[in-house]
Order: C-alpha cells, then structure tokens, then sequence
C-alpha cells in the first residue's frame, strides 16, 4: 500500500470523522483514529521532553558548579600527593574517575529509569516506542558525554595549572 499525500490523508481523517460521529464512536478509520491520538498525546509527550531537557541541563549544571566549588580543595590534595611522587598521567587518571562517577551515576539511572517509563508507556499506547525511545534516550547519553569532555579538559587543566 503506498503512502496517501496529503491531500488524501486530509480526506481520510475528515470520512474518518464523519464516520466516528455518525456511527457512535465505532472504529473504522486507522488514520482517524491515529491523528486523534497524535492531537491527544502529541502535547504531553512534547511537554515531557522539555521537562527532561530542563532537568538534563539543570543537572549538568549542578554538576559543573559542584566540581569548580570543590577546585580548591582538590588542588590541595592533588599538590599534596603531587609531593609523594604522583605524575600527570596519574593525575589525569584520577580526575578522569572522579569526574566519570559524578557524571556517568545519574545519567545511567536517568537511562534505566527512562527504558522502564518509556517500555510501560509502548505496553500502554500498545505501540512500539523502541525507535523513539532509543533516539532520545541516545541524543541525551550522547549530549551527557560530550559535556562531559568539555568539562573533564577544563577540570584538569585547571588542576595541573595548580599542582605542576
């Protein structure tokens, strides 16, 4: 079956609807019926996303000021053990651990919790939200690693500056 244009598609949900209200709410149009679903949950499902995106951010961003308000403090520690005989390479390992944990513990949770909410809500709609989910789930471990490397380069450096 190929795909109607639009035009078309505009004329199915409008028989679609006809038919819904002349026939007592019996189904008989899939494409009515799908673009009443999409005008349904189509605002809540945006709405649910920009919340995630806010708390992402707001996450994140809690994470960066936490690092950076505890600089000090792990300078001291670094130039202390610096004293003993830690290297650079050794330096960076550490950080690069510290900073992996505090990053990476959320966010796993966040995915955990999210391929759970987001399996009940496909077994819900009963529709596969595989694609969907696996695209946004993805886009935010993707955005999290990328910032990740931002931050990671700027904490080290500024703990080198300090410590060598």
């Amino acid at each position: 079956m190929e795909k109607a244009e639009d035009g078309q598609t505009e004329q199915i949900i409008e028989a679609g609807s006809k038919l819904d209200e002349q026939l007592d709410h019996k189904a008989f149009s899939v494409d009515y019926s799908l673009f009443e679903i999409n005008k349904a949950f189509g605002p809540i499902l945006f709405i649910g996303l920009f919340i995630g995106i806010v708390f992402f951010v707001s996450a994140g961003s809690f994470l960066y000021f936490r690092l950076f308000t505890d600089l000090d403090e792990e300078k001291r520690k670094f130039r202390s053990i610096a004293k003993i005989g830690l290297t650079e390479t050794e330096l960076k390992k550490v950080v690069n651990r510290q900073i992996a944990l505090l990053f990476f513990s959320p966010i796993v949770v966040a995915l955990v919790h999210g391929i759970v909410a987001l399996t009940a809500l496909s077994h819900l709609f009963d529709y596969n939200l595989t694609v969907e989910s696996s695209l946004v789930l993805g886009s935010f471990a993707v955005i999290q690693i990328v910032y990740f490397l931002i931050v990671r380069f700027f904490y080290v450096k500024q703990v080198k500056r300090m410590v060598f």
